[in-house]
């Protein structure tokens, strides 16, 4: 009896032992996981409710945009129109974007999908003062006639001027070819409104085309000088094989804004156009021009080689190779590219420099 009785009481000294571990082990774990931040719940359908969200409790100039595509560089301020204001940006919320990623994505947004349209009276280049704010906000049931889509507008300070379902607003996004009442972005396909002429699809010719006739190459500007950049890119540059001995670089408006951008993470969007103009003399002589090269970033063509289709062709624009060239890749995936550049090192924002410092443990 004494026996059993000691027995028990060593057990459940184990098993007090083993408790006080574990608490103490989940003690540690907890502290050692940073917490993950959580966004705030979605707002309820009202102006001044939504207005408080997207101005103070999930801030919307945090949020990213759409997707680059051929007709809208999203990542810009862009030409806007009446009742907008000749000049907008456009920011979208994780759960819109996310849902347009998705393999099963079927063209309709879900609920709490969230757009924020900043309206100004100035140019894209000179926007001026922000003038007004309007969105769009998916409640699901609020509006099934107009695909839930609870609209708002409201002064730079979040007094809101008009809210629901508001008649005019309704009205315009349900105009023919609408994209679940977006005119401005269809999801990778032609959308209602766009200014300019749209960027070319994936094919060689239709590339050429776009950098000989439509949007002249030559009229570009080129990479800037910087402390870890140091060549005059406005001009002849030495090279060699397979480029010939000389080059010039050109490269379109859509790479030169991005890289300007305080969030630039180090990959170009999709759109972004370098040209390369192949010569076989010296950089004091180069002679005639013998070919043209050109890397397209088109949206989901080539991920696994972050997306770049490649052209390579006679100078008066014949193509001799396009799309995802084996030996253009191989040779620009070497180590120590920058987005399969290797003439160029493109910026990171300071997030990602102070990330890779992090890693690195300096």
């Amino acid at each position: 009896m004494h026996k059993s009785h000691s027995t028990h009481i060593i057990a459940l000294t184990v098993l007090g032992l083993g408790l006080l571990i574990a608490a103490f082990t989940m003690l540690i774990w907890n502290h050692s996981i940073p917490a993950v931040a959580q966004e705030p719940e979605l707002p309820e359908a009202n102006g001044q409710a939504v207005a408080d969200y997207i101005l103070n409790e999930n801030p919307y100039q945090d949020w990213g945009s759409w997707t680059p595509d051929r007709w809208t560089d999203f990542g810009a301020y862009v030409q806007g129109a009446e009742p907008h204001g000749s000049t907008i940006r456009i920011f979208v919320n994780d759960i819109a974007q996310e849902a347009v990623a998705a393999e099963d994505f079927d063209g309709i947004l879900p609920p709490g999908s969230l757009i924020v349209k900043e309206n100004y009276m100035g140019t894209p280049e000179e926007p001026g003062d922000l003038a007004a704010i309007t969105a769009m906000y998916k409640v699901e049931g609020f509006a099934p006639e107009g695909n839930d889509w609870f609209w708002l507008a409201t002064a730079p300070d979040g007094t809101v001027n008009a809210e629901g379902a508001v008649e005019m607003c309704s009205a315009c996004h349900a105009q023919e070819g609408n994209a679940d009442y977006l005119l401005r972005y269809a999801f990778g396909e032609e959308p209602v409104t766009f200014f300019g002429d749209p960027l070319p699809e994936a094919d060689g010719q239709a590339i050429m085309d776009y950098v000989l006739q439509t949007n002249d190459y030559t009229t570009w500007a080129s990479w800037p000088t910087d402390d870890v950049n140091t060549e005059d890119f406005s001009g002849f540059l030495q090279s060699g094989e397979p480029h010939g001995m000389t080059v010039r670089i050109f490269v379109n408006d859509r790479a030169l804004a991005a890289i300007e951008r305080d969030d630039f993470n180090g990959i170009l969007p999709p759109g972004s156009i370098v040209v390369k103009e192949n010569y076989m003399g010296t950089v004091e002589e180069p002679g005639e021009l013998a070919a043209i090269t050109i890397m397209y970033k088109v949206d989901g063509f080539n991920p696994e080689a972050n997306d770049w289709f490649w052209v390579k062709a006679a100078p008066k624009g014949a193509v001799d190779a396009a799309g995802a060239v084996e030996g253009c890749i191989a040779c620009h995936a070497q180590e120590g590219n920058s987005d399969y550049l290797l003439r160029y090192d493109l910026p990171h924002s300071a997030l990602d420099e102070m990330e890779a410092t992090e890693a690195s443990g300096d």
